[in-house]
């Protein structure tokens, strides 16, 4: 594997740092001499941070993702339980950027069921926008799982978004 340049290191290094301008400014720079190194180091510093513009400088950049190699880091932060508080975020990436999480249907519905009322609509827009054709068979249970899901919630609203999820679910293009 090669070794990491001067800037990568440089990147990797201020994003760890106490001063609020060095971390914005490394942002900055993982714009555009970032990878997905440094990318997953950013999500670091997004769980750790306290400082709000820090935490909005990396949402930004979230919302302006254009490549495709980020979603394995998405997906990585998503499976992290100490990233949920940042679900939503991390989802909204996925149609802010227009990047294709299709392989990840899975994921997004089970996000949408474990979630919150905002992580549930931001996984509703993320699948209402998938081009994709996918297994029957898994689309028929993740079907009977957002079934389960709309019987056991017992938010109003929730429920409609998961309602409105099984439906776009049971319309998704199926492989023959």
């Amino acid at each position: 594997m090669a070794e990491d340049s001067k800037e990568i290191k440089s990147i990797l290094k201020d994003l760890q740092a106490s001063d609020e301008k060095i971390v914005l400014d490394a942002i900055q720079r993982n714009r555009k001499e970032g990878n997905n190194k440094t990318f997953a180091a950013m999500l670091e510093t997004l769980k750790k941070t306290d400082e709000p513009t820090v935490e909005a400088a990396i949402i930004e950049f979230l919302f302006d993702l254009k490549d495709q190699g980020s979603v394995d880091v998405l997906v990585k932060a998503l499976n992290n339980k100490e990233m949920a508080f940042y679900d939503s975020f991390l989802i909204a990436a996925f149609w802010q950027s227009a990047i294709d999480g299709s392989a990840h249907l899975p994921l997004f519905v089970k996000k949408a069921i474990e979630g919150d009322y905002m992580v549930c609509l931001e996984a509703l827009t993320v699948v209402e926008n998938f081009d994709s054709n996918f297994n029957h068979e898994e689309v028929v249970n993740l079907e009977a799982d957002l079934e389960e899901a709309i019987e056991a919630e017992k938010e109003k609203d929730k429920m409609n978004l998961l309602i409105s999820l099984r439906k776009v679910v049971s319309e998704l293009p199926r492989e023959e």
